[in-house]
């Protein structure tokens, strides 16, 4: 699963956290651990946390004596991760990848993950991985985004990468927004055995300041970063300016607000 649309490294966990968090995980993250709610797990695994926005929501909805596994398969974003919680709320970080768990049977009581999976190559061999750490009757609760028709901010940044780039135009901003039908999740996931499988479509806001802290965000905050730089024709600051101009022409000069719908899918082992 190493290739670049997973390479969340150097200085990509800082800028996912500053900017792309506000604008659209704090949100979902507090729905997301919402749903955990009266939950009396007492083993908790999330997977592809990324730098912890989840984590830190969904940590503060459990008893305090419950044990929560951390893992992401990037160092960098787990190490980011990590400076959110103190050494004594039971949490552990495992650098791990989600589609070869290295973790025993039936371990966990919930597994979480909020918009990670699109990125794993094969979806089913993730829900197989989860099933099997997951102990009889636990639960799989996850997030996906919906389709870029529905989520207007990303669908304008890659028409005007397109701009920019014409016939080489990077292709990151797509994978976020390409595993949403529900009928290919649930197939998915009864592949690998989960039952009682319920999809909830849900609508909010990306929120933010100015044009050019959102631009910051949608290129320096992702591996889209690193798919310009390769090129070595055209600078990162001159994409952020673009973008930052083809946003304010969409959306407005400040106070923004943009609407995003995502799924959350919930289903047991």
């Amino acid at each position: 699963m190493k290739d670049i649309y997973s390479a969340f490294t150097g200085s990509i966990p800082q800028n996912y956290d500053r900017y792309l968090g506000p604008m659209f995980f704090h949100l979902c993250a507090e729905d997301l651990a919402g749903r955990m709610v009266d939950s009396s797990a007492k083993q908790v695994l999330e997977i592809a946390a990324g730098t912890g926005i989840a984590s830190r929501y969904i940590r503060n909805q459990l008893h305090e004596n419950a044990h929560m596994t951390v893992s992401d398969l990037n160092a960098d974003m787990l190490a980011h991760a990590e400076q959110k919680f103190s050494a004594d709320e039971n949490v552990v970080f495992s650098v791990a990848d989600a589609m070869l768990l290295p973790f025993e049977n039936n371990q966990f009581d919930v597994i979480a993950c909020q918009f990670g999976i699109m990125f794993c190559p094969d979806k089913v061999q993730v829900f197989r991985e989860a099933r099997r750490v997951l102990a009889e009757k636990g639960r799989l609760l996850f997030s996906v985004w919906d389709s870029l028709q529905y989520n207007p901010l990303p669908h304008t940044v890659n028409k005007i990468l397109a701009d920019i780039f014409e016939d080489n135009v990077p292709a990151f901003l797509h994978a976020p927004f390409s595993y949403y039908d529900q009928s290919q999740i649930r197939n998915d996931m009864q592949q690998a055995g989960f039952t009682d499988i319920e999809f909830i479509t849900l609508n909010g806001e990306c929120v933010y300041a100015d044009p050019h802290h959102a631009a910051m965000g949608m290129v320096t905050g992702s591996p889209l970063m690193l798919e310009i730089e390769q090129r070595a024709d055209t600078s990162i600051d001159d994409v952020v300016e673009n973008i930052s101009s083809g946003l304010q022409a969409a959306f407005g000069a400040s106070d923004c607000r943009v609407p995003i719908r995502w799924t959350v899918i919930s289903a047991t082992s």
